[in-house]
């Protein structure tokens, strides 16, 4: 395909016959816009595979699409800088040619934003009336995982949450939360800090185990990204170790509970549940592992179970017009 100039290619793209569809321009935003990752205009497709590689450094690469070849390596055809006026809430786009660069008009071009959501966004150029519908491209698919054990030959149990992030090549998967670990003297006891990869493995598929249970659900990218914040905090507090409280179970709740409330920072994902704080305090270990089974009950339908899990998913990223 002849890459045409950057910008005369944005503004090709059909006129959208009504933003509405997309929701009102002036909705109150709860959550932070992120703009990093790959898009694809409507201009995008078998004939015309051009997608645009958005960095956090101000930097938009011009990527062309290759054949059996992960979106992560796209070949790069041409790169400009980017700027937000409001990287949180943004309402103007600026693309700048760098040097060197014959694909892009030479200067600065202005876009307003007149809508955003975690994965489309609409830009308008002022001069041309032109509306240019960008959508994400789903280079990964994320999961999170809460997950629980009470084994009755053990006076305690375990609660964790790991997130799995799947990216067409390999699995990672990270977990963190309460455990039995055995310390310098030998003996075993509940500890809070990253789930060994023997235990969180065995919770990677649907258990028959009464003593198990385990609620997993996908995220979008900008669900892991807010809810892998909580994640990284409480990491940080294990290694540091400032955790805010002595009892390791008591810890635990509290992490379950921040993870599950990110999901809902921007609408209701989950159906949450509300722990007494006195009754958590008297029994930790109890209420901690019970808050997992009453998560998973209240949110049932949006559990993925083994059988819709996708073990072999690979990036689809194009479509033809």
């Amino acid at each position: 395909m002849k890459l045409t100039v950057f910008l005369g290619l944005l503004m090709s793209i059909c006129l959208l016959p009504c933003v509405e569809a997309f929701g009102q321009s002036n909705e109150k935003k709860t959550c932070e816009f992120n703009i990093a990752g790959i898009w694809r205009t409507e201009a995008t497709s078998d004939t015309n595979p051009v997608f645009y590689g958005f960095r956090p450094n101000g930097s938009v690469k011009v990527l062309g699409h290759v054949k059996d070849t992960m979106p992560q390596n796209f070949e790069v055809r041409a790169m400009a800088g980017y700027k937000l006026d409001d990287p949180a809430a943004p309402k103007r786009l600026e693309f700048t040619a760098m040097k060197g660069s014959g694909l892009f008009r030479p200067g600065t071009t202005t876009m307003e934003i007149i809508q955003y959501s975690d994965d489309s966004f609409i830009t308008l150029h002022t001069e041309s009336g032109t509306q240019i519908r960008w959508d994400r491209v789903q280079t990964r698919r994320y999961f999170l995982t809460f997950a629980a054990r009470s084994d009755p030959a053990q006076p305690d149990g375990a609660a964790f949450a790991m997130w799995t992030k799947l990216d067409g090549r390999k699995t990672e998967i990270e977990a963190l939360g309460v455990h039995l670990a055995g310390d310098s003297k030998g003996k075993t006891g509940p500890v809070f800090g990253l789930i060994p990869a023997q235990l969180y493995n065995e919770f990677a598929t649907e258990s028959d185990k009464k003593s198990d249970v385990m609620m997993r659900l996908e995220m979008t990218e900008a669900e892991f990204e807010r809810s892998y914040k909580v994640f990284k905090t409480w990491e940080k507090y294990a290694q540091d170790r400032a955790l805010p409280n002595r009892d390791p179970y008591l810890n635990g709740m509290e992490f379950l509970k921040g993870a599950a409330e990110s999901l809902n920072q921007c609408d209701e994902k989950l159906k949450l549940h509300t722990i007494d704080g006195v009754t958590a305090a008297q029994n930790p270990q109890q209420q901690t592992l019970e808050y997992v089974r009453v998560m998973k009950k209240k949110n049932d339908d949006l559990h993925i179970p083994d059988r819709d899990f996708p073990t072999d998913w690979r990036p689809t990223v194009l479509r033809s017009n």
